[in-house]
């Protein structure tokens, strides 16, 4: 569904999730009449977020526990470039996606105030390159630091 940069990139993504130990299982559904095929990236009992491949010809990321990114973890954290790449992915809830959704939550990430983060995703980081890939992965690893809410419902379910 990927050619040329996209699809080496997406493979450099698996590659590196795999030396980490984190093999991606498939989603038992259909996104988007089968539009998209999903992998979720579980890691000690839950997930850390999902990668998406669409038939449109891109993919992305998400990562599900922004909310634990606070100034008990990670506060730290000295790397300006990298925690604007975090903030900018920073999603913020409109409106219930689902009822098992547990809405919004106020966190600091990082050190910074955010109001309503979404307490199931991340925004998409659509069509990483290596930069952007190797920041996904030192979030992953951030976010093995952390155990999400009973509530969450991508966390926690497939």
């Amino acid at each position: 569904m990927l050619d040329g940069e996209l699809q080496k990139n997406a493979l450099r993504f698996v590659d590196d999730l795999n030396e980490n130990k984190l093999s991606l299982i498939p989603l038992p559904y259909e996104m988007d009449n089968g539009e998209t095929i999903g992998y979720k990236i579980p890691y000690n009992g839950h997930y850390l977020g999902w990668m998406l491949i669409k038939k449109s010809g891109e993919w992305c990321v998400q990562i599900f526990n922004y909310l634990d990114f606070g100034k008990r973890i990670h506060s730290d954290e000295k790397d300006e470039e990298f925690k604007k790449a975090v903030y900018d992915h920073v999603k913020i809830c409109g409106t219930p996606c689902h009822d098992e959704c547990w809405r919004a939550k106020d966190v600091k990430i990082f050190g910074k105030e955010f109001k309503s983060v979404c307490s199931q995703h991340s925004c998409d980081f659509v069509n990483p390159d290596d930069k952007t890939i190797a920041q996904l992965m030192r979030l992953i690893d951030y976010s093995k630091q952390t155990k999400p809410y009973a509530q969450q419902y991508h966390p926690n379910f497939l």
